[in-house]
């Protein structure tokens, strides 16, 4: 990383820290079943990562009153396929400030609103996503480990489950040969979900089930 990376991540760093020590959040523990505001955030840089989203934000809208989503396109372009998607808010680089720190309305409106769980579906940190993930009024927030994550109330950690998701890996092929054997083997190969499809959908399983089993 270059001096201006150096220093960009310094001030990042800075900054934010310095408003979470200012902020005063009570956690409170929600049952997923019985939240009746949930918060969405996650990458959106990938279209992959919005169909597995739209899916979720489907089942959790069958149960909670609310559920507003938030995506990161780690691009200076938004992508044609999210424009006007209801229920669904995006931000580009071009939200950015010069330190990396998301500035919109809607960035806005995310951070204020107090989710009874906010759910964090980034598979990587980055700055912009872990600023509104640490200063959002969430009563309760949950998503994947990342052992510099104080803000997060509830984390399941990717590394530890590796097994699990190349034994998840390992069905899906073995379900898409008995079906597609009639197909070219680039058919196959293309229909086999990437690692991050699979980390993401892993972690999404992983946060329903728990969240589920939380008793109030």
């Amino acid at each position: 990383m270059n001096l201006t990376g150096n220093l960009k991540k310094k001030v990042g760093r800075y900054v934010l820290n310095k408003q979470i020590g200012a902020k005063k959040r009570k956690m409170h523990s929600c049952n997923l079943r019985e939240a009746k505001s949930i918060g969405v955030l996650f990458d959106a840089t990938h279209p992959f990562s919005f169909e597995i989203v739209k899916d979720l934000v489907r089942d959790l809208s069958t149960t909670a009153k609310e559920v507003m989503v938030l995506g990161y396109v780690d691009s200076k372009q938004m992508i044609d396929h999210y424009l006007y998607r209801k229920g669904f808010e995006f931000f580009t680089r071009n939200h950015l400030n010069w330190f990396n720190k998301p500035q919109s309305e809607a960035v806005n409106e995310f951070i204020k609103k107090d989710f009874d769980i906010l759910l964090n579906l980034s598979l990587e940190q980055n700055y912009p996503v872990r600023y509104i993930f640490s200063l959002s009024n969430a009563k309760f927030k949950a998503g994947r480990f990342f052992a510099d994550d104080l803000q997060a109330d509830f984390m399941i950690n990717i590394e530890k489950e590796k097994a699990s998701i190349l034994e998840l890996q390992k069905e899906l092929t073995h379900e898409q040969q008995k079906t597609k054997d009639h197909r070219t083997s680039y058919e196959n190969i293309a229909d086999i979900k990437t690692n991050a499809e699979l980390q993401l959908n892993f972690l999404i399983n992983q946060l329903v089930h728990y969240l589920s089993q939380i008793k109030n």
